[in-house]
């Protein structure tokens, strides 16, 4: 039979056409939403974290790095952090190369931004990921007041992951914002940080937030330079999830406003397989309140 004779193939384009058109509405639709839901959740941690105090305006002093450990000491001073008023808060744009699973062959390119509130720990990290042809993944990692959750929707609309707040997912954020350190790292000096020193180049902070405790090894060279941070980390929230070594391999600096910030980190965990690198991170622009 000859569908042309009947109408039938044109039907099927407009009927096509149609439905692209409703699939880009809805796509659109759910963008609208997604993003409206991230920009009420970043007002609210700007607004919990914008309490500031005489702490945040005195400038650092030499004094202040005494009570360090003598790799931190070394560290902050090399980083420029003496003369300069405490950081509260940071803005990032990023961008790199991601793989979700070890044998992924294909390297994702991620364009992600993060606020992070340094007054009060939290942070709010939003990414756009081309996984498939045209139709992108957007994400967004949320830690406020302790608590922390995870969504992955595919095109906006269909959710991949909907993790909300549990033990393991809330010391994991806190881990993560220690593993951080590097990007804000007038931090170093708050109260709710405490440092060991392990040995002459390494130095362990800890941090108690919201009845959550969490620890990361800072590892230096011996002029200062912060080569590398990691941590036993949740990786997953299920039943039987245990901690693994997450590291930050720190791989360029920069300086930003008078502050030598690392601009390139490689973020990799230890799994039974091996090191497993996940995501190649590049700092685009950076910007401090203080």
């Amino acid at each position: 039979m000859n569908i042309f004779k009947f109408g039938f193939w044109p039907s099927i384009l407009v009927l096509v056409f149609l439905l692209i058109i409703l699939g880009a509405a809805a796509a659109a639709v759910g963008k609208w939403e997604f993003n409206k839901k991230i920009d009420s959740e970043l007002k609210k941690l700007k607004q919990q974290n914008s309490t500031a105090s005489d702490f945040n305006n005195q400038k650092i002093t030499v004094e202040d790095l005494r009570k360090l450990p003598e790799p931190v000491n070394k560290w902050l001073k090399h980083t420029g952090v003496i003369g300069k008023k405490r950081i509260s808060a940071v803005n990032l744009k990023q961008s790199g190369e991601m793989k979700l699973e070890p044998d992924q062959k294909k390297w994702f390119k991620p364009e992600a931004e993060q606020f992070i509130a340094v007054n009060e720990p939290g942070f709010l990290w939003q990414v756009d990921l081309s996984m498939l042809p045209v139709i992108k993944t957007r994400g967004r990692d949320l830690f406020k007041q302790g608590n922390a959750s995870m969504l992955i929707k595919i095109a906006y609309l269909l959710p991949v992951v909907n993790q909300e707040a549990n033990a393991k997912i809330n010391e994991s954020a806190l881990h993560r914002f220690l593993l951080e350190l590097p990007w804000y790292p007038t931090a170093a000096l708050n109260n709710y940080i405490s440092w060991g020193e392990i040995d002459a180049t390494t130095a362990r902070a800890t941090i108690n937030h919201q009845g959550v405790q969490a620890s990361a090894d800072f590892i230096f060279d011996q002029r200062g330079n912060l080569l590398r941070t990691e941590a036993l980390r949740y990786k997953e929230s299920s039943e039987g999830a245990e901690r693994l070594k997450c590291t930050g391999e720190l791989k360029e600096y920069k300086e930003f406003d008078g502050i030598k910030i690392p601009t390139k980190i490689d973020v990799s965990w230890y799994l039974d397989s091996g090191k497993f690198t996940w995501f190649k991170v590049k700092i685009e622009e950076i910007n401090f309140k203080y």
